[in-house]
């Protein structure tokens, strides 16, 4: 799953039989998904990724909305980013080539980052470059960018 699989989504509480919220964000501790940042009639709040029932086609399923943390705010802590935060960082290589900057990440089912799409700069797209890079060859996510294993490519 890719982190744009999440926004925009309903928060829908089973419980409750009603719509929660929206999906705005997500929230992750290095190379984890802890949360999900969800705007609704209490303002936004934090639903833990662990609370999640299904992340369906059309929304997220919560057992009740009683699982959203309304007073949390964005932050879970000083380690936590956004991906609104992540997209801006470039991403460096060890030999000190400039990859490009985060486009997206993918997951696996716990929230674990299998990969991450760097992208370069192109003129409205064309003749941008995405590569993937493993979750495996990141060696830091820093407050101005991602450093990364060399590909152990030949």
């Amino acid at each position: 799953m890719k982190d744009k699989d999440f926004i925009n989504k309903q928060v829908v509480s089973m419980a409750d039989g009603a719509k929660v919220g929206t999906v705005k964000d997500l929230v992750f501790n290095c190379l984890d998904l802890k949360a999900l940042v969800v705007q609704g009639e209490r303002g936004e709040g934090l639903l833990a990724f662990t609370d999640i029932g299904t992340n369906g086609p059309d929304a997220v399923m919560i057992e009740s909305y009683t699982v959203i943390d309304w007073n949390a705010g964005r932050v879970l802590g000083p380690e936590s980013r956004n991906t609104e935060d992540l997209r801006k960082l470039s991403v460096v290589d060890a030999d000190g080539n400039l990859l490009g900057h985060m486009h997206h990440i993918t997951m696996d089912p716990k929230g674990h980052v299998k990969h991450i799409a760097v992208r370069t700069v192109g003129v409205f797209g064309i003749g941008a470059n995405e590569t993937l890079v493993a979750g495996s060859r990141v060696r830091a996510i820093g407050a101005d960018m991602i450093t990364v294993e060399k590909s152990r490519k030949g």
